[in-house]
């Protein structure tokens, strides 16, 4: 039923954000490390949410949080005094500028 269901799309955003997350911090251990851990945490402390419309607004957080981890998180590598290499990827300027993030 209805529980079945939301445990499987939990375990696809779940999937969703912890692929997403190792996109964003490739070669960071501690940010692969610390987003692991909040991720898994957040899960953990709502595993036992039911109301479908927490779960909707649950399962758009989760949309926006990959969108924006994919698509707005650019690593930078410090170069010098105030001075930065920014990783900028295709997957951060393949978006319209004008359009909102996690707009469709």
């Amino acid at each position: 039923g209805n529980e079945k269901m939301a445990a499987w799309r939990a375990a696809g955003a779940f999937r969703s954000l912890m692929r997403a997350r190792e996109l964003a911090f490739v070669g960071d251990v501690e940010m692969l490390v610390a987003s692991r851990k909040a991720i898994r945490d957040e899960f953990t402390n709502n595993k036992d949410v039911t109301d479908p419309e927490q779960l909707k607004e649950m399962f758009l957080g989760v949309e926006e949080a990959v969108d924006m981890l994919k698509h707005q998180i650019v690593q930078g590598v410090r170069k010098g005094d105030g001075e930065y290499e920014l990783n900028v990827d295709e997957r951060h300027t393949s978006l319209d500028p004008n359009q909102a993030p996690g707009a469709k």
